[in-house]
C-alpha cells in the first residue's frame, strides 16, 4: 500500500509562489509546474486516461485501470504541508504527478507518475528538484520510496540525482531512501542538466526543417526574400492573414491548414499573438520568431512568453531581429537582415534596434557569422541559453554578447566564465546593462558599480568592451589570426610621426612595444617584407604594419601582399590602411584563420589587439582549483540567524558578535575596548599590554584624512593622558554635532588597542549585491585611495592565485611585491585573508557588508585591527536548487 491510500483528504491550503514555475525539459521543450488543486480534477481524469496499464502497475503495485471519484478527490485535495503534490502542464493537459507525504518531522515518501508520450523528457529529475526543495522549505530532510524491481526508470531517477542512495530489498519491493540536502554531487547534475537542456533547446530552434510563416502580405515579402536569398534547405509556407499574395514559397490560409511544423516566424500586432501561439503548439511546433513588429512593452512581452512556455514553445522575441544560422546544412536567415558571410563568430544581443547595428556592422567588415540572435527584452531565450549552446557548438569560435539587461547575473557570470576558459566571450559593458536581484528580498540591496562589475567579469577572463563597434575589431582578430604568445608588438610604418603615435597607443594598453620605419614611397613587397622579418623574430609577439596612402598608390597591392604573409603566419598580423579608399578582402570564402585583419586607424587595432593580449595571458595561465577554506558553516549561520530574530530589519553587529562571526572563517580581529575616560582608557591600556594605541572608531572622524585621529606607540600612563588630550582638542577643532565641551573625546567613540608592527594599512570590504551576492574589494586603507579608484573586484569563490591577482592589479603593488625597493608585505597571508573572506561572504547572504579596516600587514603577517559586520534580512540560499525558466 502506498501513502496515497492513507487518511481523508485534508482542507486545500494556499501554497509559495516559488512553487510555481516555467522548467525547461532534457529535449530543450518546455513545460508548466505549479501544484495541484482541487480544480484539477478533471485534467487528473484526463491524465490518467492516457497513461498506459503498465505506468500505472508501476505507481500503485496492481492493475489499477480508472480512478474513483474518492481517488480524484484525495489526489487533488492536498494541504501543501503534511501532503504535497506538484503537477507538470503542457498547455492545458498534465503530463505528470509528483508527491511527498510526510511520514515524520524528518522524512517522507515520494512517488512519480509521468505519462508515457513524455518518458524520456528528463520529467522525474525535474519534479524530483522541485518537491525536494519544497520539502526542505517545510524541514524534512530525507525522501523514501517502494520500487518494485522492473521500475528501472524511476529508480534510475534516484540514483542519478546526485544524493547518496540505499537500497534494500523487502516482500519483493526494493525500499529506497536518500538524504534530500544538497551535496556538491546533486548541485553539479542539477547544472549539468540544465547545461545539457538549455544548449539543445537553442540547437533545435537553429535547426527547423520547416517553417511557417505568418504575417499580413506586405510583411511577409521581405522575411521570405532573406529565406529564398539565405539558401535555406528545409521547406517553407506562408500564411498571409490578410489573405494578400506573396511569391516564392507554398501558402496556406491558415496554420492549421500548413501541416506540422519546427519553427514560426511571426510578425504580428500584440493582440493577434495569443491566438498565433495556439496554433503553433497545435502544429506541435518546437519554437517561435516573434519579429518586431512595434515595442509592446516589457509587460506585455512577458505575457507573451509564459504563454508560448506553457504551450512547450520556446520563443525569440518579442520584438526580436531574428535569428540566423549559416551551417551549410541549414542556411537559415529568419531575419529582415541580409545573409552575412559564413565564419565562426556567434552574436548575440536582446533589442532589435541595436541587433540592426551590430548585424550591419558584421555586414560591413565582411565578419563571417557562425550564429545571429536578437531576442528581444524580457524573452523567453536568453544570454545564459546561448552560451550554453555556444559551448557546446563546434562552428562558434568566438562569442560577442551586447546585453540590455542581465535577467540572472550571477548565473550568467558562471557560464560566461566556463565558455571563457575554452572560446573568447568578448562582452559590452556588462555593468551598464539592466541587473536583476537574484532571489526576492534582495531589491533594497544597495548595487555595486558598473566600474565594478566589468571589473569583474574582466577579471573572469572576458573582454569587456565599452564601444559595441571595438567588440568586432577584437573578434576580426581572434577570427582571422592566432592567439599572441605575449605583449610585444613590432608596429611597421612608412612614416615617422605614425609610428609615435602608435608607440604612445600600444603602452597605453599595456602592451611592449617596438618600432620600425620603412620608405615613405614603400612597395607593396617592401611591406610584406618586413612583417616576414619581424613574424621570424623571437621576440616579438604580434606585429601591427601601418601603411599611410596619401596619393591611394599601395594600399590596395599592400593589403594584398600581407594578406599572402597572413596566411601563412603563426603570430599574429594586422593591417591598418590609412587611405582615401576602401581596400577589398577576398571574401569568397568561410571568414577564418588565415585572414588578414584589417582596419582604418591604428588605435582600434591597437586596442583591439591589447584587450586580447589580456585574455591570452589569463586562458593559458595556471590556475589553481579552489579549496573551500576551513569554515564553521553551522556556528556562523546559528550567529546570524539568531541575531535577526532579535534585529529582524537587520543591523549593525556589536563588534564582539562581529568578531565571534568573523572567527568563524578563522579571521581574528585584534582585540579593541571601547573606553568613555582616561581612567577606562588607562585600565584596558593595562590589560592589553603596552604599548597601545589610541584612535577614534567614529566614522566621521575617521573620514578625516587630514586630522591625526590616532595615536600610536602610547608607552605609558604618562603618554595616554597626553594623547587623550590631544583628542579632545581635536574633537573641539571639528566642531561636530553632539560634542560635550566637558568630555569631546566621547564625540569620537574612542577605543583603546594593543599596538601591533607597523605595515600597509589595507581595507578589506564585501558588499552583497542585489545581483551577483557578494563583491570583494581590496585597496589601501583611507579616502585617497577611494578617490583615486585603486580598489579591485572579484566575487567568490576566490582562489590563493584570484586573491594575489587583486593585489597585483592595483596601482600600489609595486609597494606590496617589493619592487622598486619597497620592502613588500605577506602576500600570501593577504591572500588567505581575502580567500576567508569571500567564503564567508558567499555562504552567509544575510551579511549585506563587512569592512575589515585597517588590515596591517607588514613582512610576516596580517593583523585585522578593525572590522564591522552589518546584517540585513534576506534568503538563506543564494542559488535555487531546482531549475525553473526566469
Amino acid at each position: 500500500m502506498t501513502s496515497d491510500d492513507a487518511g481523508p483528504a485534508p482542507e486545500v491550503a494556499d501554497y509559495p509562489a516559488s512553487w510555481e514555475a516555467d522548467v525547461l525539459l532534457s529535449d530543450g521543450g518546455t513545460a508548466h509546474l505549479r501544484p495541484i488543486t482541487p480544480e484539477d480534477a478533471e485534467r487528473l481524469v484526463d491524465f490518467y486516461a492516457r497513461v498506459s496499464p503498465e505506468s500505472k502497475y508501476l505507481r500503485f503495485f496492481a492493475p489499477y485501470p480508472v480512478l474513483t471519484d474518492k481517488d480524484v478527490h484525495r489526489f487533488t485535495h492536498v494541504d501543501h504541508d503534511q501532503r504535497v503534490a506538484l503537477i507538470l502542464m503542457l498547455g492545458d493537459d498534465m503530463i505528470a504527478v509528483g508527491r511527498y507525504d510526510k511520514i515524520n518531522d524528518t522524512d517522507a515518501e515520494v512517488a512519480f507518475l509521468v505519462e508515457d508520450s513524455v518518458q524520456g523528457r528528463g520529467v522525474g529529475p525535474i519534479l524530483l528538484e522541485h518537491l525536494a526543495e519544497a520539502a526542505r522549505e517545510s524541514g524534512l530532510s530525507r525522501f523514501v520510496a517502494e520500487v518494485l524491481p522492473q521500475n528501472r526508470r524511476m529508480a534510475q531517477v534516484f540514483a542519478a540525482a546526485g544524493y547518496t542512495v540505499s537500497r534494500e530489498f523487502e516482500d519483493g519491493m526494493i525500499m529506497v531512501e536518500f538524504p534530500i540536502l544538497p551535496t556538491d554531487t546533486s548541485l553539479e547534475v542539477m547544472l549539468r542538466r540544465e547545461r545539457r537542456a538549455e544548449a539543445t533547446s537553442v540547437q533545435r530552434l537553429l535547426h527547423p526543417k520547416r517553417i511557417a510563416l505568418v504575417s499580413r502580405a506586405d510583411d511577409l515579402r521581405p522575411i521570405i526574400t532573406s529565406i529564398l536569398a539565405g539558401g535555406y534547405h528545409g521547406s517553407v509556407v506562408a500564411v498571409p492573414v490578410d489573405g494578400g499574395e506573396v511569391h516564392g514559397v507554398p501558402t496556406a490560409a491558415t496554420v492549421s491548414e500548413a501541416g506540422d511544423i519546427d519553427l514560426m516566424v511571426v510578425s504580428l500586432p500584440l493582440d493577434e499573438l495569443p491566438d498565433a501561439v495556439h496554433a503553433a503548439a497545435a502544429q506541435n511546433a518546437f519554437g517561435m520568431v516573434v519579429l518586431h513588429s512595434g515595442e509592446y512593452g516589457f509587460d506585455a512581452n512577458r505575457e507573451v512568453v509564459a504563454l508560448a512556455r506553457r504551450h512547450g514553445l520556446r520563443a525569440i522575441g518579442p520584438d526580436a531581429l531574428g535569428m540566423i544560422n549559416t551551417n551549410p546544412e541549414v542556411s537559415l536567415n529568419a531575419s529582415p537582415a541580409p545573409m552575412p558571410r559564413r565564419g565562426r563568430v556567434g552574436v548575440f544581443t536582446q533589442s532589435s534596434s541595436v541587433g540592426v547595428i551590430l548585424l550591419a556592422t558584421a555586414l560591413d567588415q565582411k565578419l563571417g557569422l557562425s550564429t545571429f540572435i536578437s531576442s528581444g527584452m524580457r524573452a523567453d531565450v536568453t544570454n545564459n541559453d546561448v552560451l550554453h549552446h555556444w559551448l557546446e557548438a563546434d562552428d562558434t569560435e568566438i562569442c560577442i554578447l551586447s546585453l540590455d539587461r542581465i535577467g540572472n547575473p550571477r548565473k550568467f557570470f558562471r557560464i560566461a566564465r566556463a565558455v571563457a576558459e575554452n572560446k573568447p566571450v568578448i562582452l559590452f559593458s556588462p555593468g551598464a546593462a539592466d541587473r536583476e536581484g537574484y532571489a526576492p528580498g534582495t531589491e533594497h540591496l544597495e548595487q555595486a558599480s558598473p566600474e565594478a562589475v566589468d571589473a569583474v567579469f574582466t577579471q573572469a577572463g572576458l573582454i569587456v568592451c565599452h564601444r559595441r563597434l571595438m567588440m568586432f575589431d577584437i573578434a576580426q582578430i581572434l577570427v582571422r589570426q592566432p592567439l599572441p604568445g605575449g605583449d610585444r608588438v613590432h608596429v611597421i610604418t612608412n612614416g615617422p610621426a605614425m609610428e609615435r603615435h602608435s608607440r604612445r597607443v600600444a603602452e597605453n594598453e599595456g602592451l611592449t612595444c617596438t618600432g620600425e620605419v620603412i620608405g615613405s614611397r614603400s612597395a607593396p613587397e617592401d611591406y610584406a617584407a618586413a612583417a616576414r622579418r619581424a613574424l621570424e623574430n623571437p621576440e616579438v609577439d604580434s606585429v601591427v604594419v601601418v601603411v599611410v596612402d596619401v596619393f591611394n598608390e599601395v594600399a590596395q597591392a599592400a593589403h594584398d601582399a600581407l594578406a599572402e604573409v597572413a596566411s601563412e603566419s603563426t603570430k599574429p598580423l594586422l593591417g591598418v590602411f590609412a587611405d582615401f579608399t576602401d581596400v577589398e578582402a577576398d571574401v569568397s570564402g568561410p571568414d577564418g584563420p588565415g585572414g588578414l585583419p584589417t582596419f582604418r586607424g591604428y588605435a582600434e587595432a591597437l586596442q583591439a589587439l591589447g584587450r586580447i593580449v589580456q585574455y591570452a595571458a589569463w586562458r593559458n595561465s595556471t590556475r589553481e582549483p579552489w579549496v573551500e577554506p576551513p569554515l564553521d558553516r553551522v556556528r556562523a549561520h546559528d550567529l546570524v540567524a539568531a541575531d535577526l530574530d532579535e534585529h529582524p530589519n537587520g543591523r549593525i553587529l556589536p563588534a564582539a558578535t562581529g568578531h565571534d562571526l568573523l572567527a568563524c572563517a578563522g579571521i581574528d580581529v585584534l582585540a579593541r575596548t571601547r573606553v568613555d575616560s582616561l581612567t577606562e582608557a588607562t585600565e584596558a591600556a593595562a590589560e592589553a599590554g603596552w604599548p597601545v594605541v589610541l584612535k577614534a572608531s567614529a566614522s566621521a572622524v575617521r573620514g578625516q584624512p587630514d586630522r591625526a585621529s590616532v595615536f600610536r606607540n602610547i608607552d605609558g600612563p604618562e603618554d595616554l593622558a597626553e594623547a587623550w588630550e590631544d583628542l579632545g582638542r581635536l574633537m573641539l577643532d571639528l566642531q561636530m554635532p553632539g560634542t560635550d565641551p566637558e568630555n569631546p573625546q566621547l564625540a569620537a567613540a574612542p577605543v583603546v588597542q594593543a599596538m601591533v608592527p607597523p605595515g600597509v594599512s589595507l581595507a578589506i570590504r564585501t558588499r552583497e549585491d542585489p545581483a551577483f551576492g557578494p563583491m570583494i574589494s581590496v585597496g589601501l586603507a583611507g579616502v585617497a585611495s577611494e578617490l583615486l579608484g585603486d580598489v579591485t573586484w572579484r566575487v567568490p569563490p576566490l582562489t590563493k592565485d584570484d586573491a594575489r591577482d587583486m593585489l597585483a592589479s592595483l596601482g600600489v603593488a609595486p609597494k606590496l611585491f617589493g619592487d622598486a625597493g619597497a620592502a613588500g608585505v605577506d602576500i600570501d597571508a593577504v591572500a588567505d585573508l581575502l580567500v576567508r573572506v569571500a567564503a564567508l561572504a558567499d555562504r552567509l547572504p544575510q551579511v549585506a557588508e563587512m569592512v575589515l579596516n585597517p588590515c596591517i600587514t607588514g613582512p610576516t603577517g596580517v593583523r585585522v585591527a578593525g572590522a564591522e559586520v552589518r546584517l540585513t534580512p534576506g534568503v538563506d540560499q543564494r542559488d535555487a536548487l531546482s531549475r525553473s525558466l526566469h
